[in-house]
């Protein structure tokens, strides 16, 4: 019995884009040719082997084998039933076998896991959201995969229940050292990505929308300054440093305006009229209006009315806690939280403790002191919540006290 080999050849061999492959059989002075209906790039041919070059036709080569195996199947059974094979024979038996066979074979679905799920979530939305929660989100992703390594576990959807809420905040918070508060922040990101795959189907363990499958977050104490500390270091002569100079000019804007970082070093002429700042904000995009201070003021003017730079927060934190030492803000610190899942107390001077974000801080709390109501504040800072919003207020018992003597209630 003879078998023709299964020759594949390519429609245009020199094309720069994929081309048809069709299939040629010759056996005793008949010619079969037809086309398999798939294309390959002829730089990913190889000719002596006729199948594709690299995993990714890895569907198309099963596909070629697929129909040779057809080729010797259909020479066989005419052999079996002593039919003379003829070219119309054959081409009529072979196309019918690939009209009732799939063009390619089911690909085999890879399971979606956890851990894939979340690193193609990041990919997805890394043109839509800030760099900070990319980073953040790839942290947490990084936390998981080292958690599962280093104890052998399964970490996957099926896994995210009560227990491993309670090992894994145990992992991050006792093991690396971490604060509740960034415990906190892990357990909102791993919720963030259990509900997105949840909502697209690929998952059905609802575990994690427990009602103890929370951030559990603290108050941390963070310190403010006062009108008269934030005037001291205003008065400071810092010529001889232009950028400590400039770095201490954009934090009392910050005191004045409650503009972050990402905002306060962005302020140019175009963002002032009429006495007033109108800026968008960068992290939430919220139109704010700030009225601008007379101690703002003289900054601009002496700055040619723009603020723009490119000193990095990293730098400008470091100078913040030189010129607060300079400025002899040394009042005495008690800082409470919890590291490594215990309660600690570390005392420091207050000029140990002023950054950039200080600023915001102090100009809610100032403001607050001033009698300024919440609302007005809130349009500024751009806080939505109050809640979010009071945390940003700094004030001692003592303050508070001094605030309630002012009301007749008290007198």
């Amino acid at each position: 019995m003879y078998i023709p080999k299964t020759n594949y050849y390519l429609k245009h061999v020199a094309a720069t884009e994929p081309t048809l492959i069709s299939l040629q059989l010759k056996f005793e002075g008949h010619r079969v040719v037809l086309s398999t209906g798939e294309k390959v790039l002829p730089a990913k041919w190889n000719f002596d082997t006729q199948r594709a070059i690299g995993k990714e036709y890895t569907d198309l080569n099963y596909w070629l084998d697929k129909i040779e195996v057809e080729v010797k199947s259909i020479f066989r059974n005419l052999n079996i039933d002593g039919i003379a094979p003829t070219a119309a024979i054959v081409l009529d038996a072979l196309k019918e076998k690939i009209d009732n066979t799939p063009s390619k074979p089911e690909p085999i679905q890879e399971k979606v896991t956890l851990f894939s799920f979340i690193e193609k979530y990041i990919e997805e939305v890394k043109v839509v959201r800030k760099q900070e929660t990319i980073k953040a989100h790839k942290t947490t992703l990084n936390h998981l995969k080292n958690y599962a390594a280093l104890y052998n576990k399964k970490v996957d959807f099926d896994t995210i229940d009560m227990s491993f809420y309670y090992a894994f905040t145990d992992y991050i918070g006792k093991d690396l050292g971490n604060s509740k508060n960034t415990i906190a922040k892990h357990i909102k990101t791993l919720k963030t990505f259990m509900r997105e795959a949840t909502e697209r189907g690929l998952n059905t363990n609802l575990a994690f929308q427990s009602r103890n499958f929370k951030k559990v977050a603290e108050v941390v104490d963070k310190i403010y300054l006062t009108q008269e500390e934030i005037e001291r270091i205003y008065r400071l002569d810092l010529s001889a440093t232009r950028t400590k100079e400039l770095a201490r000019d954009l934090f009392i804007v910050s005191c004045y305006t409650g503009l972050r970082f990402s905002d306060f070093i962005k302020i140019k002429r175009e963002h002032i009229r009429e006495g007033k700042f109108y800026i968008q904000t960068t992290k939430t995009e919220q139109q704010v209006v700030i009225p601008i201070a007379s101690i703002v003021k003289e900054i601009l003017k002496k700055r040619n009315y723009s603020l723009e730079c490119k000193i990095s927060n990293q730098k400008m934190n470091k100078y913040l806690k030189e010129i607060g030492a300079m400025a002899k803000i040394d009042d005495p610190v008690i800082i409470t939280k919890t590291e490594g899942g215990k309660r600690v107390q570390k005392g420091f001077k207050k000029y140990e403790l002023i950054s950039a974000h200080c600023g915001r801080r102090s100009f809610a709390t100032n403001a607050y002191k001033e009698n300024i109501p919440a609302i007005s504040i809130m349009k500024i800072t751009g806080h939505t919540s109050e809640k979010t919003f009071l945390g940003y207020i700094r004030i001692s018992q003592e303050e508070n006290a001094d605030l309630l003597k002012g009301y007749n209630f008290f007198n």
